[in-house]
C-alpha cells in the first residue's frame, strides 16, 4: 500500500482510488427529489445511517448532478432503495436521460418527491445540514417517514450491478413463500426443496436459497441441514399483526373524511359478510372467516388510493399465515365482528378517534385469545 508523504496528500490516482474503493459492495438507492415542478432522480450508492435518536442518514452527491442541485433548492429527498431485480432501473437513473420517471410507477411522499413503486424500501427525508467535500455535497438529512417491505436489495461491486451471492431470486422467493403459506398446519413437516422445486417449475438451488431466506423470517425451520415447515411462530404472527395495524393506523388518517359514499357501502358491505362467521366462541367456517376478513381489512388499506401501501399489506401474506392457525377450535369471539362495525361507523361518522381507538384495540386481540386460549386448554 502506498505511504503518504504528508498528512492529508494521497499517493493514490483517482482511478487507483475507485478501483479499491470499488471492492467495497454496497447497496444501491434511487434519490428523487422534486423542484420547480420538476421531478429528479439519480442512482447512488453513497447513503448511509448517520443516527438512530433522531432517525437520520448521510447521502453523497456530485456538484455536478442535477438532482442535488434539486435537494439543495427543495430542501427534502426520498431514498428509494432498489429491489435485486432492479438493476435496469439503476442503469437508467443513473444517466444523464431527461426522461428518467417515463413509464417507470410511482407515487409522491408528503413532499411529493417521488417514492417508486417496486422498491424494498422508501425514507422521506428533509434536509439538516450541507457540506462541501472535494468533487461533491455531503446532506447529513433527518428521516421524517418510511416503510419497507420484503426482499431483496441490488447490490453494486466493481462498478457493476448484481444480486447478493446468497440471495434467493427475488420472483421465487416471492413463490416458495406463497406456497409455503398454503401449505401449513399445526404439526411441523419436513421440506424436500427438490420435490418442491419440480412442484413449482423452478431451479432447486434457488428453492434452497428461498428456504434459507425463509428461516431468517421465522417461518421455515432448519436442523442439520434439513428444512421443516413449523406452526406459525407467534411472534411472528403477531410482528405481521403489528404491521397491519401500523398501516392501517396510517390510512386512517389519510382517509378519515375523505371517503366517497359508493366507498362507505362497499365497507359496509364487506362488513357484514363476516357478521355471520363467527357463533359465541367459534369460527363457523375458518376458510370463509379468513377470506371476507382479509378482504375487509385490504379493502380499507386501499382507500389510501397508493399501490404502495397495498402491495406491502399484500405482502404480510396474512391470509396464508391465518390457514396455519386458525382452526374450528381456534378461538373466536364476536367482537372482532363489534370491531369491523365500528370501523364502518367511525368512516361514516368521521369520527378519528373512534376509528383509531378501535384499529389499537383489534390489533392486541389475536394475542390476547391466544392466551386466554391456552389458560383454557390447561385448565381443561
Amino acid at each position: 500500500m502506498s505511504q503518504r508523504s504528508e498528512v492529508g496528500v494521497s499517493k493514490l490516482s483517482k482511478n487507483e482510488f475507485r478501483d479499491i474503493i470499488g471492492r467495497f459492495a454496497s447497496g444501491v438507492t434511487i434519490l428523487t427529489s422534486r423542484a420547480g415542478d420538476r421531478d429528479f432522480g439519480t442512482t447512488a450508492s453513497a447513503v448511509t445511517s448517520l443516527s438512530d435518536e433522531p432517525p437520520m442518514i448521510i447521502i453523497c452527491l456530485n456538484k455536478t448532478s442535477s438532482t442535488a442541485a434539486a435537494i439543495i433548492e427543495a430542501g427534502t429527498f426520498a431514498v428509494n432503495v432498489l429491489a435485486e431485480d432492479h438493476s435496469e432501473l439503476a442503469g437508467r437513473f443513473a444517466t444523464k436521460l431527461d426522461d428518467k420517471f417515463r413509464g417507470v410507477p410511482f407515487e409522491r411522499d408528503e413532499y411529493e418527491s417521488p417514492l417508486i413503486v417496486g422498491a424494498l424500501a422508501h425514507l422521506t427525508c428533509t434536509v439538516g445540514e450541507q457540506v462541501e467535500a472535494g468533487t461533491h455535497y455531503v446532506f447529513l438529512a433527518h428521516v421524517d417517514d418510511g416503510v419497507a417491505i420484503h426482499g431483496h436489495p441490488l447490490a453494486y461491486f466493481r462498478g457493476a450491478f448484481g444480486r447478493m451471492q446468497t440471495a434467493p431470486d427475488a420472483s421465487v422467493l416471492r413463490i416458495v413463500r406463497d406456497r409455503l403459506l398454503e401449505l401449513g398446519s399445526d404439526v411441523s413437516a419436513e421440506l424436500d426443496h427438490v420435490d418442491l422445486a419440480a412442484e413449482l417449475q423452478a431451479e432447486p438451488e434457488m428453492v434452497r436459497r428461498a428456504l434459507g431466506a425463509l428461516v431468517e423470517e421465522g417461518l421455515v425451520a432448519r436442523e442439520n441441514g434439513s428444512f421443516t415447515l413449523p406452526p406459525v411462530p407467534e411472534e411472528v404472527l403477531f410482528d405481521h399483526y403489528a404491521a397491519k395495524f401500523a398501516l392501517e393506523e396510517g390510512v386512517a388518517r389519510q382517509t378519515i373524511g375523505r371517503v366517497t359514499p359508493e366507498q362507505l357501502a362497499t365497507m359496509r358491505g364487506l362488513m357484514e359478510e363476516t357478521a355471520d362467521l363467527v357463533d359465541g366462541a367459534t369460527f363457523t367456517d375458518p376458510e370463509a372467516w379468513i377470506r371476507t376478513n382479509n378482504a375487509f381489512h385490504e379493502y380499507m388499506v386501499s382507500l389510501a388510493g397508493s399501490r404502495i401501501l397495498l402491495d406491502t399489506y399484500r405482502r404480510l401474506g396474512l391470509p396464508g399465515l391465518e390457514r396455519r392457525t386458525i382452526t374450528a377450535e381456534t378461538y373466536a369471539t364476536e367482537s372482532l365482528v363489534a370491531d369491523h362495525r365500528a370501523m364502518v361507523e367511525a368512516y361514516e361518522t368521521e369520527d378519528l378517534d373512534l376509528l383509531l381507538r378501535t384499529l389499537d384495540e383489534h390489533a392486541v386481540k389475536p394475542r390476547y385469545y391466544r392466551e386466554l386460549e391456552k389458560r383454557q386448554g390447561a385448565s381443561a
